[in-house]
């Protein structure tokens, strides 16, 4: 005799059922995406000009080799000549690469290019444009886009580049501006044009001023953009009675504007600047005092970084306009975050630059201004206009072994121009040991050709020679480098 299932028992194994063909259904995709990537290998030139996934620059010296691996990550192989040591950049899921002595510009990954007419064709792999086009666009990610033109401006030409530029956009709608010749964040909505286009870089729309279309580019494949455009207030009238005089002169009303403009903040916070508008003139003539005080961009460097700003105060209502500078990885003794460091700016000028960084070190700054109290002068209060987080570059200071002749090691050091040591040494370990020991002269190293140096070992080469950038000293302060090489002695 057949036994039926019971209601309960159907439902379990309608479930399980459905469970098994998910998983199963899991499984395929997962195995069909991680072997569905671009397999090829392509040929880098030496010269080559790009990007890594944490947007510090590489420029090759010898020929390399881009692959993209099961992650979608594409990766770049260079072996050094001296040191015969590979090196392997990761650039992320999408590669730009630029060589000056090629007129073509090429493109890795998955991409859009969206043309004057909304039009927007889908690409992969790999993509060889023109840098002579007129104007051309693609979004290559989440927030992220390419320009290719022979000008790239904003209206004030504080940008002004040429070729391509990567626009890196962060969710409060600030942009990392990147190519071969211009590293440059900025804090304040900026308008890119072309002899195409504009493109509204924080609302991430595509102008075309001859037809007066715009592209919403975040209907493309999502953003996950979260600026939003602030609206402006309404003016509010105010009447102003003057008294009649002998003349029979009326009198009339003035128009005081009163508003609040905001800008865009950093990549952690907002941003705002302080408007006030109001006074007559001889109960006649409208003045409006305007005071402003705002960071346009931020430029860093790998010891130091630019911070721009713009401070607009004809009353002298600020009382100071400062920055709050604090190492995101320093903290105190009891484990708290370490106090920051403040440094009071000029509001006659428009740039500071912060010195004396650590390399590859992220820094949390805030700017800001501080003033008297409407009610009472002597409360100080303080307002913060602009948070944001900057990013020291990598030191590109490189040691490589030149040639090994009995127990002499040749060597050749070159220093990163913006992060010159004033003294340094070169250790030999052999096999862990230290066998050898040379200072460099700074002032070759500093150079394009860098210091040629030997080292007479002490005892003869075990089977792992490393070479080693020790003791190094910048702005009297010992620092720790990264720099070193290694050598198999076969």
């Amino acid at each position: 005799m057949k036994r039926k299932l019971g209601k309960g028992n159907m439902r379990l194994f309608v479930l399980f059922s459905f469970l098994a063909l998910l998983i199963t259904g899991l499984f395929i995709y997962g195995i069909y995406t991680a072997f569905s990537y671009d397999k090829n290998e392509y040929e880098v030139a030496s010269g080559t000009f790009t990007y890594d996934s944490d947007n510090s620059y590489v420029k090759l010296e010898t020929d390399g080799i881009l692959q993209q691996r099961w992650d979608k990550k594409y990766y770049l192989s260079v072996t050094d000549l001296t040191s015969k040591k590979n090196l392997v950049y990761d650039l992320g899921t999408d590669a730009i690469m630029y060589n000056e002595n090629n007129m073509y510009l090429k493109i890795y990954g998955t991409n859009y290019q969206v043309d004057s007419t909304g039009k927007v064709f889908y690409n992969d792999k790999e993509l060889e444009v023109s840098r002579n086009s007129s104007s051309l666009f693609y979004k290559l990610d989440d927030r992220k886009y390419l320009i290719v033109s022979k000008t790239i401006n904003t209206e004030n030409n504080e940008i002004n580049t040429d070729s391509y530029l990567i626009v890196n956009i962060d969710k409060s709608g600030n942009a990392l501006l990147l190519n071969h010749e211009l590293n440059v964040k900025t804090l304040s909505t900026i308008i890119l044009k072309t002899a195409g286009f504009d493109f509204d870089v924080a609302n991430e729309k595509l102008i075309i001023p001859n037809s007066k279309r715009v592209i919403d580019l975040k209907k493309i494949s999502g953003s996950s953009n979260q600026y939003v455009e602030p609206e402006p207030e309404e003016d509010e009238e105010e009447n102003v009675d003057e008294p009649t005089n002998n003349s029979s002169n009326s009198g009339g009303s003035t128009n005081v504007g009163g508003n609040n403009v905001g800008s865009t903040g950093g990549a952690t916070g907002s941003a705002g600047s302080s408007i006030i508008n109001n006074s007559t003139i001889n109960n006649s003539e409208e003045l409006n005092i305007v005071k402003t005080a705002i960071v346009t961009s931020v430029v860093p460097y790998t010891s130091y970084i630019d911070v721009y700003y713009s401070v607009n105060d004809p009353k002298g209502e600020y009382i100071s306009v400062f920055l709050d500078i604090t190492d995101s990885n320093s903290v105190t003794e009891d484990g708290s975050e370490a106090e920051a460091t403040r440094i009071i700016l000029n509001k006659d000028l428009t740039r500071y630059r912060i010195r004396n960084l650590k390399a590859n070190t992220q820094y949390s700054i805030n700017f800001g201004y501080s003033y008297a109290s409407a009610d009472n002068s002597d409360i100080i209060l303080e307002d913060i206009a602009n948070s944001f987080v900057a990013k020291t570059n990598k030191d590109q200071t490189k040691i490589n072994i030149t040639k090994i002749s009995g127990r002499n090691i040749y060597f050749n050091v070159t220093f990163d121009t913006s992060y010159s040591y004033e003294s340094a040494n070169v250790v030999v370990y052999s096999d862990n040991s230290v066998i050898g020991r040379g200072s460099v002269n700074v002032t070759e190293a500093n150079r394009s050709s860098g210091y040629n140096g030997i080292i007479q070992c002490n005892n003869d080469l075990g089977y792992e020679i490393v070479l080693k950038l020790e003791d190094c000293r910048y702005d009297g302060e010992s620092i720790q480098s990264n720099a070193q090489t290694k050598f198999i002695n076969g």
